[in-house]
């Protein structure tokens, strides 16, 4: 049984469910994102700073640690990590991420584990760990409270949770209400999930705030047309519509469009376990 906070944190997403009839009206899911744009989006992570999730998992893995990464994309998050001699047991239940993961890995040259499912119902299919991991990912888990469970009961020495300070569709809302009259929620935030996290497992998390570069970049207006007509769920005859709506929000830099603030704010949630 989930108590107040992990039933608040339900309800906020389920009130992010987009309504039936304008999924009818689309051939194309809002949901995903295209392999080829979560690889730029690593490739500028790489280019910045080291995020501080991932100073936080090597000082708890240590030198030669294990880590498993839930709902790894791509590898942006823990390949580094496992590229400096790391065991790296990556879950993963999109395919198309999937084989861009072991791409990735490949060109890395570095080798590891591919659990292909969602957690935590491949958790038995996965060995203990010293560091479970997941960045990017609790905004998409309803039933959050046995996810953070087996993240705990896979984790020698620690979890560690990367999410943005507010549902990553928060900003999406304006034109939700201009292109369908449609209001969207205001959270869940980072602040509900620490609140999941003290109520569900009695523990007082570590939080720490920091900032990377974070707008997508676009290589056209088709592309930015294409992606952000998908998440809005428009239909492609009112894609232009969508463009006159974003004409003065778009800026060009050298040769790509950019659209919101070039800063994401992020923010990491991490505890100790009781086996470290």
């Amino acid at each position: 049984m989930t108590g107040r906070a992990a039933e608040r944190w339900a309800d906020q997403l389920a009130a992010w469910t987009i309504p039936e009839e304008l999924l009818a009206a689309v051939d194309e899911s809002p949901y995903g994102w295209p392999v080829a744009l979560w690889r730029r989006r690593s490739a500028a992570a790489e280019a910045a700073a080291e995020p501080e999730t991932t100073r936080i998992v090597r000082d708890l893995a240590g030198p030669g640690g294990s880590i498993l990464d839930i709902g790894a994309g791509t590898g942006r998050a823990s390949l580094p990590l496992a590229a400096e001699g790391r065991v790296l047991v990556a879950v993963e239940k999109d395919p198309g991420m999937a084989a861009g993961l072991v791409e990735e890995a490949k060109a890395r040259g570095v080798k590891i584990e591919v659990v292909r499912g969602a957690w935590p119902e491949v958790a038995d299919r996965v060995g203990i760990v010293d560091v479970a991991m997941s960045a990017n990912v609790v905004y998409d888990v309803a039933d959050i409270a046995p996810f953070l469970r087996e993240m705990v009961d896979h984790a020698r020495r620690g979890v560690v949770l990367e999410l943005t300070e507010r549902h990553p569709w928060a900003n999406l809302a304006p034109w939700y209400r201009a292109l369908h009259g449609l209001d969207r929620p205001d959270g869940p935030t980072w602040q509900d999930l620490v609140a999941v996290v003290r109520e569900e497992l009695g523990v007082e998390p570590q939080v720490e705030r920091w900032s990377r570069p974070g707008a997508l970049w676009y290589e056209s207006w088709d592309e930015l047309l294409d992606i952000l007509g998908r998440r809005l769920v428009l239909p492609r005859e009112r894609r232009e519509e969508l463009r006159r709506l974003l004409e003065g929000e778009v800026v060009e830099d050298e040769g790509r469009l950019h659209l919101g603030d070039r800063e994401r704010r992020m923010v990491t949630v991490w505890w100790r376990t009781t086996g470290s």
